[in-house]
């Protein structure tokens, strides 16, 4: 126990020295257990690791934004940067917006942010030496020239000047860009100069390993010895942080091992949480009123299980046929199936007495093919048109068969319209559930408009 809380002393003392806010060891503990004391804390922590991978430090800015951020603007920028880091936790992103609860699950984000992101390694990547860092403050800046650069550089608003003044100002202004261009250029030239005789003047004479020579900072301070001192204090200072990182990452170990046991905690409490939620509800429904619910259902299963192997039967036909049928193809079997019904009305107009047929459907509207009858009808049909015998027998046989044969047709043509219905029914509730789902995806996306194609009529 003394030996987890050393290590996550060491673990504060580190995240301490890259700018974080200051956090107990004690915060770790009351976390695990879930205690609301350390959830303030932990958002804060939690925002500035989320502000030190995006900006790679942890500054005076971070200071103020959790001073001035509101509790509740604080939690959404966290819960939307850990989104994007791809931190998906369902409990984490249910946290209340109030920071009033869920320490142990603001402590498991930190650990997957520390594993995730690697913010001990990005630590160390950042305690260089203070000779690689930028040293212009050591630097004694004229402050008058540069106040009198500034203002020399501080554009006037020209709105009173014509167009023929705007254009020579602009002129102007391009030219002198080009001389300060060339300026600049002449001084990289005399730097690079000069940095290469102070290398070529100092070869043999190094530092660090990876180079034969003194940098221009070095031999500065070679020159300003005063400077030494403050830069050996910037170096002790790097060092302890490295003693401290080296510590932890022999340590961590034990970190990530208690670590197991908040998240075995966590998974306690889930499975507690479900095992009250499965007790079965008592309802005050009758034997009776079960069986006929439970009817019902078998029934509904059974009708989405049959609608949706037609449904899959008719999306594998169409993948199957849209790549084979061509527009001629289609042209030719509604030309083939226009013939044929006009040779069926021309039999059965000549075998009715030419009485005048109902005209064709529309254009439209939709085409629906009529089933060619089977060959005993067809041989009815043929033997009707011409009957064996002759006169007041042939005509009766030839009068009762074409009844019978219209009474068929009316049979099919009601089979098509009640087959029409069921389609408009069946099209409607899907257009309906479409919709709905439709409906309930906008629902997810904030900033998404969902504009729905012009509705088509229904025949």
């Amino acid at each position: 126990m003394a030996q987890i809380r050393d290590t996550i002393e060491l673990l504060t003392k580190v995240l301490r020295e890259k700018g974080t806010s200051k956090l107990k060891a004690e915060m770790f503990r009351l976390a695990k257990f879930n205690n609301d004391d350390a959830v303030g804390p932990f958002w804060k922590l939690l925002f500035e690791m989320v502000y030190f991978l995006r900006y790679k430090t942890i500054d005076d800015v971070s200071v103020l934004a959790t001073s001035e951020l509101t509790t509740e603007e604080l939690v959404v920028f966290v819960k939307k940067e850990m989104q994007y880091m791809g931190f998906f936790s369902r409990d984490f992103a249910s946290l209340p917006m109030d920071m009033t609860r869920g320490s142990r699950d603001l402590l498991l984000a930190f650990g997957w942010v520390m594993c995730k992101a690697g913010i001990i390694d990005k630590f160390m990547e950042n305690c260089a030496s203070p000779l690689a860092e930028d040293t212009s403050a050591l630097y004694q800046i004229d402050t008058e020239l540069d106040e009198s650069f500034r203002k020399r550089n501080q554009l006037s608003p020209r709105a009173e000047l014509n167009p023929t003044q705007k254009v020579k100002y602009l002129l102007w202004l391009n030219g002198k860009l080009r001389l300060s261009l060339r300026n600049l250029y002449t001084v990289q030239r005399q730097k690079a100069n000069l940095t290469h005789k102070i290398h070529k003047s100092t070869e043999g004479v190094s530092l660090t390993p990876d180079r034969n020579h003194l940098s221009v900072l070095e031999a500065y301070m070679l020159r300003h010895p005063e400077l030494l001192k403050k830069n050996l204090q910037l170096l002790e200072r790097d060092n302890v942080r490295l003693q401290n990182l080296l510590l932890w990452k022999e340590r961590e170990d034990i970190f990530w091992k208690w670590m197991e046991s908040v998240l075995d905690a966590k998974l306690v409490e889930i499975q507690q949480s479900q095992s009250r939620s499965m007790h079965t509800p008592h309802y005050f429904v009758s034997q009776e009123g079960v069986d006929k619910m439970e009817i019902s259902r078998e029934k509904l299963r059974d009708a989405i299980v049959k609608y949706e192997s037609i449904i899959e039967h008719l999306e594998r036909l169409w993948d199957i046929k849209k790549s084979e049928v061509t527009q001629k193809d289609l042209d030719n079997l509604i030309a083939s199936i226009e013939l044929e019904i006009s040779i069926q009305r021309a039999n059965i107009a000549l075998s009715m007495g030419n009485d005048p047929l109902p005209q064709p459907i529309s254009n439209d509207q939709p085409r629906w093919a009529y089933v060619r009858p089977s060959p005993l009808k067809r041989q009815s049909i043929g033997s009707a048109t011409m009957p064996p015998g002759g006169g007041q027998s042939g005509m009766a046989s030839l009068s009762e068969s074409m009844k019978h044969n219209v009474s068929d047709i009316k049979n099919e043509m009601s089979e098509l319209h009640k087959l029409v219905d069921n389609l408009r029914s069946e099209i409607q509730n899907k257009q309906d559930l479409y919709q709905s789902d439709l409906d309930d995806l906008a629902d997810k996306f904030d900033d998404v408009v969902c504009i729905p194609p012009m509705a088509r009529k229904i025949p």
